[in-house]
């Protein structure tokens, strides 16, 4: 019997073709494209989704949906609850765009401490103009990066800040073990200790109850004056609002931001007006060279699943839920 493979949200051009050549044997693919065509699907089967939403509304009128493979590291876009219920395995590619992340991370860090946009505009409006800038830029080196969350991408980040002299501390809710700690020159500090003495905070946590809104008014006002905050992980991290007064009033010098509340960011919303934010399009794990190891993950996932495998442990995001072999 032939299965469909539901391709879902935006990709690459090149993504469709490359997973047609891999299909598992007895499986077709189809696109859907919008929100809108998704809502009203009732035959899922299979489902490769990037961008947009599954909520349990739409798993509840698929009867036949079998597994969610995310194209990407996070997945609050799926609900893993209803999946769970249903035994429906929900999966990430983990791994495969942590690098690229990590990188962005360090990217946004530097641009914010040399005001790099700024510097940029003001040479192309013909300005010379180093002394304002000098003033009020600086090195990583020697400057402590309290990071929130120290997963796979975190770790990264914590090693190539390292490189550039930075000095690491870090936040999670699961403490990592203290031979860990050593080996990676990392220290633990709890929450509000770390918002109090970093000059930089980067965010590397999923967006959950418990993190929703971690960056509040009362975070902010911890942090130290002339502090960054960057966030390459999720936008429902930060109140968007307390951020907006903190780049304005203080504490913040500046902020760099790869995820937002929504997506895409409001062409009328109060980021926009700020001149010490830098604003990318959710953009830190898509690279291009990235592209071929992601199909080939997710083209692996759903064989596994097809074939009633085991998925990768740490792939598998509702194992507990839903029951499904991992290894």
């Amino acid at each position: 019997m032939t299965m469909t493979l539901s391709l879902v949200g935006p990709y690459p051009s090149e993504v469709p073709e490359l997973i047609r050549e891999r299909l598992p044997l007895n499986m077709q693919l189809r696109e859907i494209k919008d929100q809108e065509a998704l809502d009203v699907a009732r035959d899922l089967e299979y489902v490769i989704l990037r961008t947009l939403k599954i909520d349990a509304h739409l798993i509840e009128n698929n009867p036949n949906l079998l597994f969610i493979q995310r194209w990407g590291a996070g997945y609050d876009s799926v609900d893993i609850v209803a999946a769970g219920k249903r035994k429906i395995p929900v999966a990430v590619a983990a791994g495969i765009n942590s690098n690229a992340v990590a990188e962005h991370a360090i990217l946004l860090m530097l641009a914010s401490l040399r005001h790099l946009i700024a510097l940029d505009a003001s040479v192309k409006r013909g300005a010379w103009d180093r002394s304002s800038f000098a003033q009020n830029s600086f090195t990583i080196a020697d400057k402590t990066l309290g990071l929130i969350g120290c997963g796979a991408i975190g770790k990264l980040v914590a090693a190539k800040a390292q490189a550039l002299d930075a000095k690491v501390a870090y936040y999670d809710s699961f403490r990592l073990n203290p031979h860990e700690e050593k080996s990676l020159g990392l220290s633990f500090l709890p929450l509000r200790e770390l918002l109090e003495v970093s000059d930089i905070i980067s965010l590397h946590v999923p967006l959950l109850d418990s993190t929703k809104n971690i960056i509040d008014a009362s975070a902010l006002s911890l942090m130290k004056q002339g502090s960054i905050l960057i966030n390459t992980s999720r936008g429902g991290l930060i109140d968007e609002a307390a951020l907006v007064s903190a780049l304005r009033e203080g504490p913040l010098m500046a902020a760099a931001l790869d995820s937002f509340s929504e997506e895409p960011y409001p062409s009328n919303g109060a980021l926009l007006t700020l001149a010490n934010l830098i604003m990318t399009p959710h953009i830190g794990g898509t690279v291009a060279d990235l592209t071929l190891p992601m199909v080939r993950k997710v083209i692996a996932n759903v064989a596994a699943v097809k074939e009633g495998k085991a998925l990768p442990k740490r792939d598998c995001v509702n194992q507990d839920l839903c029951g499904y072999p991992v290894e």
